[in-house]
């Protein structure tokens, strides 16, 4: 029914199309009844995907004049020729490409491809019309616009639906600029969100105009423009304002998906809840936003202060709900049953549970009952923390959406200025410089130097090769024992590595192999984070997909690491 509804959509367009314009979209092709002959011949497998259901194709259609235009082998649109299938992407599992289908005709791609003889500006132009991967064509040996550069074609629209990530602009511009020479080309990318369970990916619009590969256009990001040959160029905006759009526009949209009306976020005077609160209030209203914090006999003056300083900042409602009494009756309870004491991080993951589980689960629901709409209560988790498992499930490892967990704790830093530079400084001064600390036991004591069990700009960029470079621990031991692993990290000098971070080889080793295990050993609490709004080349999710397998290292990487060791010895 839904496939039906939409092809419904092109016939509602097409007659906009009447003593207008013409018009290029794109939507699902589905073959119902039969499938048409195409250059004489009818596909033998017609109506079947590979799946055995209704085939269906990733189409981009072309009307004018009140009716359909085709282009002499399609009647009215062209299927995309390249699937792609890897990072988020699953077109291959849904779609039916046009190379399948020219492997099932019996011939070459080439022949399926042809460009639309379209009016534009009174003149009959060969326009070229594509859909989003078939202008990334490094990696694929058939090239769409080739193809259609050869058969005359001037003018090419590509029709996309690419993701933000940061540095997505770059490579676009790198891509367009070399695939676009010798045409004009109008890359139409989407505006908006989706979502795959997992992750909520954003749409950023920012659609440029190349003419023989040159940027002379390009529209707004994160929302819809016009754009033409002469609407000029605007400004890029910072990177960091292009995450800190995507997060706000992912929040937005995914609290409106679920009919979460309101959110109540935990507030623990530390930098990530303050970034976290200040994205909702701005995604959904300070009305619309319950900051509670929860101190412990272990939360210090110092955070407990900031958590209140900054609800009032941002004018949200705030709540005090201590935990101590509740604590110590699970303590008590835990004692009992056990015959043991309870300690450690049994006992800390025991304060994060009740936070989560109790106080702030029960929270929301209270309040959606009191004021009749939903109530969800955020995550607010950052990526480094989820890469090493430093979170706890049903405790921190909890909320309805996760707005800062593709962002490294540095990043979160980062984030949290340009709002205070760009909204009014609603982020106190002094979650910046306190001590990022869980506080959950007297050791964690920021205001005595207790705190995370991070080097956060080392472990940062560590985890950045390990999670979007994918690159494991003999690459990277390899450039350790080059003297190379500075220039990797973006650090100033080696000395960096050995002399600051760590005093010498043996640790570095020892922290290179706990920083692995920990990476592979914590997806089980990955797996079960919810919804996390993706920025970066590799999100956790169903953008990263893990295997519950747990840390392996090569043989390669133990012949290096004797090497290593019995260096750093005799030196």
């Amino acid at each position: 029914a839904f496939l039906r509804d939409l092809g419904s959509m092109n016939d509602e367009i097409v007659a906009h199309t009447r003593g207008r314009c013409a018009a290029i979209w794109g939507n699902v092709r589905a073959v119902f009844g039969s499938h048409e002959a195409i250059l004489g011949r009818v596909p033998p497998l017609g109506l079947r995907g590979e799946d055995g259901r209704t085939r269906k194709y990733n189409a981009a259609f072309v009307a004018a004049d009140g009716s359909l235009v085709g282009n002499g082998v399609f009647s009215g649109s062209t299927p995309k020729s390249l699937l792609p299938n890897y990072r988020e992407f699953d077109d291959a599992r849904h779609f039916y490409s046009l190379p399948k289908l020219a492997q099932e005709l019996g011939v070459a791609p080439a022949d399926l491809v042809a460009p639309f003889e379209l009016s534009i500006g009174g003149e009959q132009r060969k326009v070229g019309v594509l859909l989003c991967e078939d202008l990334w064509d490094d990696d694929y040996a058939f090239k769409p616009v080739d193809v259609l550069k050869a058969k005359g074609a001037d003018v090419i629209v590509n029709l996309s639906a690419s993701p933000f990530g940061i540095g997505k602009q770059a490579k676009r511009d790198r891509v367009l600029a070399a695939r676009t020479r010798g045409c004009e080309c109008f890359y139409v990318n989407a505006t908006g969100a989706q979502d795959n369970g997992k992750n909520v990916f954003l749409f950023d619009g920012a659609s440029p105009v190349y003419v023989d590969g040159r940027k002379v256009a390009q529209g707004a990001s994160f929302r819809e423009d016009s754009v033409s040959l002469v609407s000029g160029l605007v400004a890029d905006p910072p990177e960091i304002a292009k995450v800190h759009a995507a997060i706000v526009a992912g929040l937005k949209a995914t609290l409106e998906r679920i009919g979460g009306r309101k959110v109540v976020v935990g507030l623990s005077g530390g930098i990530d809840s303050g970034v976290v609160a200040s994205l909702c209030a701005e995604a959904i209203g300070s009305d619309n936003v319950i900051g509670v914090t929860m101190p412990s006999r272990f939360n210090s003056a110092t955070t407990r202060s900031l958590a209140a300083e900054l609800a009032k900042r941002l004018g949200i409602r705030f709540l005090v709900a201590p935990i101590e009494e509740a604590v110590d009756v699970t303590r008590q309870q835990i004692e009992g049953l056990t015959g043991a004491p309870v300690e450690g991080l049994v006992d800390e993951n025991i304060q994060a549970r009740d936070r989560g589980s109790r106080v702030l689960a029960g929270l929301a629901a209270q309040i959606g009952a009191i004021d009749r709409c939903g109530v969800v209560f955020t995550n607010n988790g950052n990526k480094t923390e989820l890469a090493q498992g430093y979170c706890t499930l049903y405790g921190d490892v909890g909320g309805a959406v996760a707005p800062i967990a593709d962002l490294y704790k540095t990043q979160v830093y980062d984030l949290a200025r340009h709002i205070n530079a760009t909204r009014g400084q609603p982020i106190p001064a002094g979650m910046l410089a306190v001590k990022p600390s869980a506080e959950l036991s007297a050791a964690q004591n920021p205001e005595q130097g207790g705190g995370d069990p991070f080097q956060f700009e080392y472990h940062d960029r560590l985890l950045y090769q390990m999670v979007e470079l994918r690159r494991d621990p003999e690459e990277i031991l390899a450039d350790f024992a080059a003297g190379r692993l500075a220039k990797t990290l973006g650090l100033a000098t080696e000395e960096t590595v050995v002399g600051t971070f760590f005093p010498d080889a043996a640790a570095f080793v020892a922290d290179l192999e706990l920083v692995w295990r920990r990476f592979k050993g914590s997806f089980f609490k990955r797996v079960q984070a919810p919804p996390i709004v993706a920025v970066s080349k590799r999100a956790f999710g169903f953008d990263l997909r893990e295997a519950q397998i747990g840390a392996r290292f090569t043989r390669g990487y133990a012949l290096l690491k004797e090497e290593v060791l019995a260096a750093a010895r005799d030196g």
